[in-house]
């Protein structure tokens, strides 16, 4: 019998169990420590208290506070950050485009999870990180989610694109997290106009993107309809790419700011990455846009 992962709910109900006798800073809020850890299992949640709690004794003290728990989530996702990654002039330049890219098209993109979080302090085998916090835990995913994902996935590579002219080997995961996602929008949930509304999903539950290996090994078509699979996956990846590369051209004034802010502080916010929009985009009047949260997505 498979056992499926928590949900919102329940991990934050577990964190409270793995937290009885730490002693908590009041700014520990379970509900939000659990919205950020999204597939984490029972087992991935003690581990999160316990590092959370050896960060805390590392600052001097025993209290957990929110800043141990998003290091300790950081560093069971990225791995341990070292000294020894630390990056050259020019590598922590293009690190703080790249991550800037996925920052704006996170903020800029209707649909997609707000940013929590954006740093360019190596951990494990990243060398920057973009953090996203759902506003809530999604089961069903549109269209228009996925496209924003894709869009928000390419980012990275697209502000390289604009600001350099050329891409690098640090959109190699993005890359790859994409081609998951576009060929499964194609392959099993019917969102592609040229194979139609036809679906060849295993049926294992599993979160976006992945292949498994038996439909590696056995695909239940026919090797044209793996090449139209091919075809309208790279069309796919094609397009999010366009866009993001026109949403960065048309703002990037924010995108230069955002990754100077982030050179020089390492790591920000998602607040700072929407005042930093909206003090790009201000009028010659002076006038400021009067929409909170997200600004409005260009066409």
């Amino acid at each position: 019998m498979t056992v499926p992962l928590p949900n919102q709910a329940e991990r934050a109900a577990i964190l409270g169990v793995h937290a009885r006798g730490k002693t908590l800073a009041p700014d520990v809020d379970w509900d939000t420590v659990a919205r950020a850890t999204p597939g984490f299992s029972g087992a991935d949640l003690a581990n999160l208290v316990n590092e959370a709690a050896i960060n805390a004794v590392r600052a001097g003290g025993p209290i957990i506070d929110a800043q141990d728990l998003d290091d300790a989530r950081d560093r069971l996702l990225l791995g341990r950050r070292e000294s020894t990654n630390a990056l050259l002039p020019e590598e922590r330049h293009s690190v703080a485009i790249h991550e800037s890219g996925h920052a704006l098209m996170a903020a800029l993109c209707e649909h997609a999870d707000p940013v929590a979080k954006v740093t360019i302090l190596p951990s494990g085998p990243a060398l920057g990180a973009t953090e996203q916090l759902p506003e809530a835990e999604r089961h069903l995913y549109s269209e228009s989610y996925l496209t924003d994902l894709l869009t928000v996935r390419l980012g990275g590579r697209a502000a390289e694109l604009v600001v350099f002219g050329e891409g690098s080997t640090g959109a190699a995961d993005d890359l790859a997290g994409a081609t998951q996602i576009a060929a499964r929008m194609v392959r099993e949930f019917g969102l592609s106009p040229a194979l139609g509304p036809v679906g060849y999903g295993s049926g294992a539950p599993r979160y976006l993107g992945g292949e498994s290996t038996e439909e590696t090994l056995h695909r239940p078509y026919a090797e044209q309809t793996q090449r139209i699979v091919d075809e309208e996956t790279a069309r796919l990846a094609r397009n999010a790419e366009k866009r993001a590369v026109a949403l960065l051209s048309e703002h990037r004034k924010a995108l230069d700011a955002l990754a100077e802010l982030l050179t020089t502080r390492e790591t920000v916010d998602g607040s700072v990455v929407l005042d930093v929009l909206q003090q790009q985009q201000q009028r010659p009047d002076g006038h400021h846009p009067a929409a909170a949260g997200k600004p409005t997505p260009s066409p």
